[in-house]
């Protein structure tokens, strides 16, 4: 069982809200009054909010915890299998969320535990904000009634460290995920640059982030990947990005760097 003790969180200064950990953290432009870093275990997460909700952050990231540990142990195989797992009855609404996305994109549920637990906090938390952001190792919840510009960082050579989008209000709250072969600590089986899809929840932005990049080996497969995952319902936007070579399509935007 879980009782927190490992977990921290700290209020940050909104004048501080960028100069802390990462590269996907120095990219976020969108940001409100109320700002929190909370580190537990393997999350790490960045959230801003209109509202002060410091202390309905812990409850639903140590119940995830619970759950997801709980479903491993009794079943190993969940939390290594790299192609999508069956269903149990016992699975808590976020697991099975996580089994339903892995399964519609061809992967393991693991694949989408970050964009899980941006979700699993967002239930609790998002009916009380008028705009929240919760990001997790660059994957990303919004809800905001407007519309936000956020930046997506790429190691492609031949575009800028930063490339930044715009969502539209009407396609928001959203999840925003991303996922590569060259960077970061997710496993990708592909060598894209950079991956980032748009979904109605994080959870599945974030197992389509993953098939896709892995997906991604050559230039040529940008082409090929949007033909096969453009129509699939669930997602709402798709940035590929390998070499000098960049697919857009959906209801992303590219934006200027002007505030």
């Amino acid at each position: 069982m879980n009782d927190g003790k490992d977990l921290n969180i700290d209020r940050i200064p909104a004048e501080k809200a960028y100069v802390d950990r990462s590269i996907y953290r120095n990219n976020i432009s969108i940001k409100d009054k109320y700002s929190y870093r909370l580190k537990y275990k393997y999350t790490d997460l960045f959230i801003t909010s209109d509202r002060d909700i410091f202390r309905k952050l812990e409850d639903p990231v140590l119940s995830f915890y619970s759950e997801i540990e709980k479903v491993i142990e009794s079943d190993p195989v969940f939390g290594s299998s790299l192609v999508p797992v069956k269903v149990q009855n016992c699975y808590s609404p976020i697991i099975k969320k996580m089994c339903h996305a892995a399964k519609i994109f061809e992967v393991g549920p693991m694949a989408a535990v970050a964009g899980a637990v941006c979700d699993r906090i967002a239930g609790d938390i998002a009916a009380e904000c008028r705009f929240l952001m919760i990001e997790n190792g660059g994957d990303i919840f919004i809800k905001s009634d407007d519309g936000v510009k956020a930046g997506l960082y790429s190691s492609s050579e031949y575009f800028s460290d930063r490339l930044n989008i715009m969502i539209d209000a009407e396609n928001i709250p959203c999840g925003i995920c991303s996922s590569s072969g060259k960077m970061g600590h997710s496993m990708s089986m592909g060598n894209s640059d950079l991956v980032t899809i748009m979904s109605d929840s994080a959870v599945m932005a974030d197992a389509a982030a993953t098939a896709i990049a892995n997906f991604i080996r050559k230039k040529a497969d940008i082409e090929r990947a949007m033909s096969r995952f453009k129509n699939k319902k669930e997602i709402k936007g798709m940035i590929i990005i390998k070499g000098d070579r960049i697919g857009i399509c959906g209801a992303i935007q590219l934006a200027s760097d002007k505030k």
